[in-house]
């Protein structure tokens, strides 16, 4: 896939970003679209100033904006999106930005005849598995508002496919991890907060008794699959899973981080009470990606797990700086 034109909502954001970096190395026109409130400017600095790169602050529910970024694409990659924890807050404006942003998405690539509006779903959408591994036909069972509007979300896509024809796909990305991810705040993630954490020796916590699971997926491998569902036609008007068919249990990931840093588990890992809405089990079917596009992900929790630890270490702040701005209940 080269020399396109191509939107990106959510282009600062944590898979936005890194999906961009992919597109202009394929020498691809983007056109990032982000209001970012979530992603940072930061996560784009590197190419900020590539001549193929523009970037448009602005939000997905102002119709206005989604006009001017999109006009004249061939392609979208609708990755914009408020996050699970935000939910849990604030239900409505979550539902606003997913649901009616999306709607303006699609709206402005059916203006645009684009050749695929690509849109990013999320493992959230399927609930606590009911079956392993979780294929593209298991029952979608959100728990928490934002999985609600998620499904809302890829349904949509679907009835603008069947009703207009606009051609989609639909990406259902399990737990993504690696550079570029969230600690600050209340949209600070599992691996993260626990990488801040274990910088400054404070615990690790558990919400329950950690063994929940998930199939973590790193994420310079998700956004290059992006690419690649993206420029395969047979990914045309269907969803396909993005994760690595291996499940790894919350208390796992603590074990791990503890053991990368030379911090005893028995010490540093504490357990407090569940959060609500907590998915308890994940692991993903990436049979359907394999057989289409041809590669599986290669990096494994281990790996991954080094190289995140390796990007926070290599940024400009002290590990005391860092976990300032951790909160440890992010979801209340």
């Amino acid at each position: 896939m080269e020399q396109k034109k191509i939107v990106v909502t959510g282009g600062g954001g944590f898979l936005g970003s890194h999906v961009v970096k992919e597109l202009l190395a394929k020498n691809n026109e983007v056109i990032v679209l982000d209001d970012f409130s979530n992603g940072k400017m930061a996560h784009l600095q590197a190419f900020q100033a590539h001549p193929k790169l523009t970037i448009i602050k602005g939000d997905i529910v102002n119709v206005a904006d989604v006009k001017r970024a999109f006009a004249g694409c061939q392609m979208v990659i609708h990755l914009a999106v408020l996050d699970l924890r935000q939910s849990i807050k604030e239900p409505h404006r979550v539902n606003t930005v997913i649901v009616d942003g999306t709607m303006n998405c699609l709206d402005a690539a059916r203006e645009n005849q684009v050749e695929l509006f690509l849109n990013c779903s999320s493992s959230e959408a399927y609930g606590t598995a009911e079956y392993v591994p979780m294929d593209e036909k298991h029952p979608l069972r959100p728990e928490t508002p934002y999985a609600a509007a998620k499904v809302a979300q890829d349904m949509y896509t679907f009835s603008y496919g069947r009703t207009y024809g606009l051609p989609w796909t639909t990406i259902r990305p399990f737990n993504m991890y690696g550079p570029n991810s969230h600690w600050q705040g209340y949209r600070g993630e599992l691996i993260p907060k626990m990488i801040v954490r274990a910088m400054n020796k404070q615990p690790l916590v558990l919400f329950g008794e950690g063994d929940q699971t998930r199939d973590f997926l790193y994420v310079e491998e998700a956004a290059k699959a992006v690419l690649a569902v993206a420029d395969n036609p047979a990914c045309r008007n269907r969803d396909i899973n993005f994760c690595t068919g291996q499940e790894t249990s919350v208390r796992r990931i603590a074990e791990l981080i503890c053991a990368n840093f030379g911090l005893d588990p028995q010490v540093l890992i504490q357990k407090q009470p569940p959060r609500p809405g907590d998915v308890m089990r994940h692991m993903g079917d990436s049979r359907v990606f394999q057989e289409i596009v041809g590669f599986a992900p290669q990096i494994g929790i281990e790996e991954g797990i080094q190289k995140t630890i390796a990007w926070f270490k290599s940024l400009p702040f002290t590990p005391e700086e860092l976990i300032a701005t951790e909160v440890l209940r992010s979801w209340e």
